[in-house]
């Protein structure tokens, strides 16, 4: 496995200063959470620690390594670029720091978006980018007290507040994050008739 100060060293120069503040934040809250809910530490530190490596890259810029390396882009990647940000990060966590591990890539790659079929480690990590020290959104006070105790219930909280965030701007909702929200309803029963 990857040292981790090597890590810290190397996406500080390729990151802002607020964002590297971010991941080191995810970090400590998906190791924190891993503890919790059964998922292996370590693995949730480097996911946090890389998932956002992506994230500052121009539209162009993405859609651009987006092609160079395959990916599949839906017409909402293409109308919102922001949302590549996630199986970019995975891709450069390979290709240029050396991670291989599939449960951390996959994490990676799906902590924008999500999927009906989470494993812990893609969960802790989701949850974790949102309920991070320097967060300040509107719900993070109840996800936070959520992830304490169910994890699946702050997860469901996560998705509940971005499709909210992305009503209130009017933005696209992809369709995903809607199908990993409901996964979570029929799994837990939770649904109404």
């Amino acid at each position: 496995m990857v040292n981790e100060e090597y890590l810290k060293a190397k996406i500080s120069m390729v990151m802002p200063e607020n964002r590297f503040k971010h991941s080191v934040g995810v970090a400590d809250t998906a190791e924190k959470l891993a503890r919790r809910f059964g998922a292996d530490p370590r693995k949730a530190r480097i996911a946090g620690l890389l998932h956002d490596i992506a994230r500052d890259f121009a539209d162009d810029e993405m859609l651009r390594r987006a092609r160079e390396a395959k990916l599949q882009v839906s017409e909402y990647g293409f109308a919102m670029p922001l949302l590549l940000h996630g199986p970019v990060a995975a891709v450069m966590a390979r290709d240029e720091f050396g991670i291989t591990d599939p449960e951390i890539l996959n994490a990676i790659a799906l902590h924008t978006v999500g999927s009906e079929d989470m494993s812990q480690l893609d969960k802790v990590l989701f949850v974790a980018d949102k309920i991070e020290p320097n967060r300040r959104h509107g719900m993070v006070e109840e996800i936070r007290r959520q992830a304490e105790k169910d994890l699946d219930a702050a997860l469901l909280s996560c998705f509940d507040e971005s499709i909210r965030y992305a009503l209130k701007i009017g933005c696209l909702l992809h369709p995903t994050s809607v199908k990993a929200r409901n996964a979570i309803l029929v799994a837990r029963g939770s649904y109404r008739r």
